[in-house]
């Protein structure tokens, strides 16, 4: 095919790539261990509504029966809220609504590797605000960046992927303020940090998105339901690219059960979730040569001695992990917090491996 054909911006993008897995025990992706289906009411509820659900129909094009369900969740407006096809279509339609040849996409750095690629593809550049020492941010600093760089969008990964390092409320509104432009605000992770969502601050700002999704925390990963939250009239913008019927009728229904039975659902798996993560970052911290850094989220990044020799090892023990390429990352495991049964074989398998280094 002669490349020609290809959109310009698209020709030197590197797509988002997923690695083939051959473990039993998958932990690479940050996907809960738990189904929300094993909870006899919520399967009950799910089915009931399933044999209701007209199959010859399409799904409504802008969700609307979750949309007021997920306002409820996070107190704003149906008109407020837009849903998408998981959380990865919101920062395409960002992207694509604001996005042109040229741009800039402002990202603390190291970060959701997709924020980047999805800009590239408009056209635009990421600009990249290095982390501390220990994959700190500062908050301080990136706000006089926006200001001094005036990016077209800003992103705040809050907790962050990878790092897991969370700002406060008060430190996001600083750099929301810094900007009159968009400024989007990831809080796929926000269930597992404790803090207050950055939702309110939507009354406040015009330039605000906040991006949320049932995938982590609600364990919806393979229904594909994120949605961005913002004054309507920024959601409206952000209706302007997305797909007619974006998000199927078995999704929505899906996402319907999820917040119906919401309380039962993070009550049970926030704290298991979270016991183990802080679980895992104790035992690892054990282990001679592995430094780990504090996370909000629901799994811990950390830096073994060698990282091929521990995905090596850990693989042996029929566990997939996330390593990575980045000269930032290098020696890094994202360790996704699942079961206690799983973190224990993960400290077996890198106590074994480094015990002797």
């Amino acid at each position: 095919m002669n490349k020609e054909w290809i959109r310009t911006t698209l020709r030197q993008v590197e797509p988002y790539k997923v690695p083939v897995i051959s473990e039993s025990t998958v932990i690479n992706a940050n996907e809960s261990p738990y189904s929300i289906f094993d909870f006899p009411a919520v399967k009950s509820d799910f089915l009931q509504r399933l044999e209701r659900l007209p199959s010859y129909r399409y799904p409504k094009p802008y969700a609307d029966d979750l949309r007021k369900a997920l306002g409820e969740y996070v107190g704003c407006t149906p008109e407020e809220i837009l849903v998408g096809n998981g959380g990865d279509e919101i920062i395409g339609l960002v992207c694509s609504t604001f996005l042109e040849p040229g741009d800039t996409i402002l990202t603390h750095w190291p970060t959701f590797d997709i924020y980047g690629i999805d800009a590239s593809m408009t056209g635009a550049r990421e600009e990249r605000v290095p982390d501390k020492d220990g994959f700190v941010r500062s908050a301080e600093a990136y706000g006089q960046a926006v200001k001094e760089k005036k990016p077209k969008v800003t992103v705040i990964c809050n907790p962050n992927n990878p790092t897991g390092h969370l700002w406060s409320t008060d430190e996001v509104e600083s750099i929301v303020a810094a900007s009159d432009r968009p400024v989007l605000v990831d809080e796929a992770y926000l269930e597992f940090s404790g803090l207050e969502s950055s939702i309110p601050l939507i009354r406040r700002y015009d330039n605000l998105i906040v991006l949320r999704t049932l995938s982590k925390a609600f364990g919806l990963a393979g229904y594909r339901i994120g949605y961005a939250v913002g004054q309507k009239e920024m959601i409206d913008a952000l209706a302007l690219t997305k797909a007619t019927y974006n998000v199927n009728a078995v999704s929505q229904t899906a996402g319907l059960v999820a917040m119906a039975h919401r309380d039962e659902i993070l009550g049970f798996t926030i704290p298991r979730i979270v016991r183990t993560r802080d679980f895992l970052a104790r035992e690892l911290k054990e282990i001679d040569g592995i430094r780990v850094y504090p996370s909000a989220a629901n799994f811990i990044l950390c830096r073994v001695p060698d990282g091929a020799a521990a995905v090596k090892a850990l693989s042996a023990a029929d566990i997939a992990v996330r390593s990575y390429k980045a000269s930032a990352l290098r020696h890094c495991l994202r360790l996704t917090a699942t079961t206690k049964d799983t973190a224990e074989r993960i400290v077996a398998a890198l106590r074994k491996e480094f015990s002797h280094a």
